[in-house]
């Protein structure tokens, strides 16, 4: 079974949790790194041991950030797959894959989630020009 995990600084990865609820995503679970929060580690090992029969796929927030770098550090301990920069589209993928998520489905995820990071008002401007 797929099991999700998605980490952040502060309320990020609780707000994705739920966006991804609202789409009709389940089985996904949340940790946040918070400026008093001394435990994070012994959380994510919690997790690890929790969902140990489970193909794991973590999402962190940024690449570098200690949250990234808590999960980095434990793939050498765990199987799982780690993708930091979280992305809904790539997220809501992954949430709704019928089989079991791999390397490959990953690399895909993302590169088809760069098609839809654009800068808006490019594309206006490409519309503006089409209509002249």
């Amino acid at each position: 079974m797929n099991r999700i995990i998605i980490a952040s600084h502060g309320k990020l990865a609780e707000g994705m949790k739920n966006t991804v609820e609202f789409f009709g995503g389940n089985n996904v679970d949340y940790l946040e790194q918070t400026m008093t929060d001394t435990g994070f580690e012994k959380k994510v090992i919690e997790l690890f041991h929790k969902y140990k029969d489970d193909n794991v796929i973590v999402f962190t927030d940024l690449y570098g950030g200690s949250v990234n770098q808590c999960f980095f550090k434990n793939l050498l301990n765990y199987k799982f797959h780690l993708v930091t920069g979280m992305n809904l589209s790539v997220i809501l993928e992954c949430v709704f894959a019928n089989d079991e998520i791999d390397d490959e489905f990953i690399r895909n995820a993302i590169e088809t989630s760069k098609c839809q990071f654009c800068y808006m008002n490019d594309v206006l401007n490409m519309t503006d020009n089409d209509d002249d």
